[in-house]
């Protein structure tokens, strides 16, 4: 295993995903990439709210890449980064196999079966139609709860 493909999105489970990532990633000298999906907003806002909010949606990215990059560089794992724009499964597949990745990494939000079931969820979606084997890193107030 080479390269791994952590999507990240700043949530609890995306922070799981990143300690995963780099842990599995320091043992098997693998290189990191993180994305970090946005969906664009609707052009129907107008001017000035289309570009508000583009601009903190980008600058919020930006900001949980550059974390998710210093993080690695600590580790001493090598990593770069991308912004993503479309709809978060297409585009994490799209990357995973454009990039040829071994692993994608991803976090999980932990809504429940029922809640996942009525909402969708962007990682059962990946795992089910994803070419690699993905890895989903549970929320650490989760695995905790589990573990006692």
């Amino acid at each position: 295993m080479n390269k791994f493909l952590v999507a990240i999105d700043g949530s609890e489970g995306s922070r799981a995903a990143i300690d995963e990532a780099l842990e599995l990633a320091g043992q098997v000298g693998a290189e990191v990439t993180f994305a970090f999906v946005r969906r664009p907003p609707s052009s129907l806002l107008g001017y000035p709210y289309y570009e508000r909010l583009l601009s903190t949606e980008l600058a919020t990215a930006r900001t949980t890449l550059a974390a998710a990059e210093r993080r690695a560089g600590e580790a001493g794992i090598d990593s770069v980064s991308t912004v993503l724009e479309g709809d978060p499964v297409d585009e994490i597949l799209s990357a995973a196999d454009n990039r040829g990745v071994d692993m994608i990494v991803m976090g999980s939000r932990g809504r429940g079966a029922f809640a996942g079931a009525l909402l969708g969820s962007v990682s059962s979606a990946v795992v089910q139609h994803a070419n690699v084997p993905v890895l989903v890193a549970k929320e650490r107030a989760a695995r905790r709860r589990v573990a006692a």
